[in-house]
């Protein structure tokens, strides 16, 4: 995602939506509110995309990373299929869900 955004391009949260919707809504729900139907069977539950406290302590590159390596020690897998763009449009996606006060 670094590249991506090193070279100037803008991410896009819609094309975001698609990569979202076909690789996370099992566990991070449709709305990313973190109730996917795979939810209930996790001990660690997956995040909730929607809390604007999660992200005032994150920065785009930090979710990026995340899902292209992956959570040790949780259900979140790695993504590393994901193109620079696909993930920076996914984070542009993801960071557009926050209920920012």
């Amino acid at each position: 995602m670094l590249l991506f955004l090193s070279l100037g391009l803008a991410a896009d949260p819609v094309a975001g939506r698609g990569v979202y919707e076909a690789n996370c809504t099992a566990c991070h729900g449709l709305v990313g509110d973190g109730k996917g139907p795979a939810a209930l069977a996790l001990k660690v539950k997956p995040t909730d995309f929607t809390a604007a406290t999660w992200w005032s302590t994150r920065t785009d590159a930090d979710v990026g990373a995340s899902i292209r390596a992956g959570k040790p020690g949780t259900p979140m897998a790695a993504f590393s299929q994901l193109s620079e763009a696909e993930v920076a449009d996914m984070v542009a996606y993801l960071r557009s869900l926050s209920k920012v006060p």
